[in-house]
């Protein structure tokens, strides 16, 4: 009897090599929608089968099609032989797959469509075919195609390679219900921020060439219909990319894109003064200004927001090529001038909206340089972490400032309240505890990953007092400090304030506040509370 064979995908890779291959051997294709058309195209003969159809939903017909699969039966001699037509017939392969979504449903209409989505009965058939694993081959990679023909071929197909076929079905399921699951929950109906059950649809995008450590295995996941598909995510698959390298590059577009998202157009903050005179601290919108970062495991190395990508990337590197290892953000497209001066400090990648022919050209004469260009897309709005097999799940630090108590006689100039806010997004992304030294709206030094912040200060302190030195420049070490936690008054604050320093913006509330108040303003000093911590780990 002629063997059946149903075939409906929505990934089509290796699909003609698979459908001509049943041909050759007899089989006959039962098939819709585009699936068919595909085929057809290719001049492979193929049944309609209807159930298959967008228009179909499930219902008595589709049960009498899972109740074939579930009859199929391989005789001992056609379980030897199962290229031959021997046998007791019926449907003995599947070939099905369907793509997650997790795109949150806004409208009425939509949301009917999605709650009874076209592909669902092909969820429907794959998950009552497990029950018949040990008779039927079903296929959802096309990855195992080429392994299902040889043991097709060869008239020996084991019952191992059934079961792993069945078991890559059954994940495949999940992660779609996980994603219709998803889709349903973060309706505007519900907007169900925390589900009972945490369930990500991930997509094995690509392997890395090694993990943190050359010793550790690593892959690349992504979601399968979110912005972790813009450019971005697709220049990432280069096969010599490890994980520190998109761990890096990805921090960085992150960086960019949640600085220009928060401060591209008017943004404002509610302010009081220490004589309770409340009023609006308006920031000017970044629009037209280039930022540039380097960062290294996670680690910000230097930042500058300038007028433009050559002065932007010299203010962020200006101490050269001190540090190996580094990855660069830019965000605007790099051109041949300012790529004739980053190609000099031999970066590991350099990611930015777009890179000139010129700039290409120039980036050629270091190979181990690589180029991603991306573009912007919506920052992560949750991040989680594993912890001894349990995994906590929080909302990103999206909030920069809620309110702005001004603790000392003097008031920022709107230069320094624009510094402000690029210094306090900069100390957000940064490991906790942060302190950041800004001049001219550049990283002169920085202290993180700190225990207290008194030791960030310190450490901040010590490094913009080494880049003045090995640049030979005079002048003061920073116009302001930035801190994503409390301060209080300490013998480096004072060497700072010695060297120039104007303002400190931080969160406020240590026992030293008064004492270091008054100090402020004896020296005229500007010091803002926020209340708001910025802790990352």
């Amino acid at each position: 009897m002629v063997k059946k064979a149903l075939i409906h995908v929505e990934n089509s890779d290796n699909l003609v090599e698979l459908a001509s291959f049943l041909v050759e051997l007899g089989w006959t294709i039962y098939s819709a929608n585009k699936t068919e058309e595909i085929l057809k195209d290719n001049n492979i003969p193929v049944t309609t089968e209807h159930i298959l159809s967008e228009q179909n939903i499930y219902g008595h017909e589709t049960a009498q099609l899972i109740n074939e699969i579930h009859s199929t039966r391989l005789s001992q001699e056609t379980d030897q032989n199962l290229s031959t037509n021997s046998g007791s017939g019926g449907i003995f392969l599947l070939c099905l797959n369907i793509i997650p979504e997790t795109t949150p449903i806004s409208t009425e209409i939509s949301y009917q469509k999605k709650s009874i989505p076209s592909s669902l009965q092909v969820s429907v058939i794959l998950r009552d075919s497990f029950l018949n694993y040990q008779n039927i081959i079903i296929l959802t990679d096309p990855d195992d195609y080429k392994e299902a023909m040889i043991q097709l071929r060869t008239g020996n197909v084991t019952s191992e390679f059934r079961s792993y076929l069945a078991a890559k079905a059954l994940n495949m399921i999940s992660a779609y219900d996980a994603g219709l699951s998803h889709a349903l929950l973060q309706d505007n109906n519900y907007k169900e921020e925390f589900m009972n059950y945490l369930s990500f649809p991930l997509v094995k995008a690509s392997e890395l060439k090694h993990g943190s450590n050359k010793q550790q295995k690593a892959v690349l996941y992504r979601m399968p219909t979110t912005a972790a598909n813009s450019t971005f995510y697709s220049e990432l698959l280069y096969n010599d990319f490890d994980y520190n390298n998109i761990s890096d590059l990805s921090s960085i577009w992150d960086e960019i894109t949640f600085l220009y998202q928060t401060l591209k157009n008017q943004y404002s903050v509610k302010s009081v003064t220490r004589d309770g005179y409340n009023f609006t601290t308006q920031f000017t919108p970044i629009t037209g200004t280039v930022f540039t970062i380097a960062v290294k495991y996670n680690t910000i190395i230097g930042a500058a927001l300038s007028t433009n990508a050559l002065d932007s990337f010299k203010n962020t590197y200006a101490y050269g090529n001190t540090i190996s290892g580094v990855s660069l953000g830019c965000s605007s497209v790099v051109d041949k001038i300012t790529a004739e001066e980053m190609v000099k400090c031999n970066f590991l990648a350099i990611v930015a909206p777009d890179f000139t022919d010129e700039a290409r050209e120039v980036f050629a004469q270091n190979k181990n340089t690589k180029l991603v260009a991306a573009s912007k897309f919506s920052g992560p709005k949750r991040e989680l972490r594993m912890v001894n097999n349990v995994v906590l799940f929080q909302e990103i630090d999206s909030s920069v400032f809620e309110e702005w108590q001004i603790k000392t006689n003097e008031r920022p100039s709107q230069y320094i309240v624009d510094e402000m806010a690029f210094g306090m997004i900069l100390a957000m992304k940064a490991k906790s505890h942060c302190v950041i030294l800004l001049k001219n709206n550049t990283i002169t030094g920085i202290g993180q990953s700190c225990l207290t912040p008194k030791k960030a200060i310190d450490y901040a302190l010590m490094e913009a007092k080494e880049k003045l030195t090995n640049n030979t420049n005079t002048g003061t070490i920073a116009d302001l400090l930035v801190c994503d936690s409390t301060i209080g008054l300490s013998d480096s604050i004072k060497e700072l304030v010695e060297n120039g320093l104007s303002a400190i913006i931080q969160t406020g509330g240590d026992s030293t506040d008064d004492e270091f108040i008054n100090y402020c303003n004896e020296h005229g000093i500007v010091m803002i509370f926020t209340n708001m911590n910025h802790i990352t780990i």
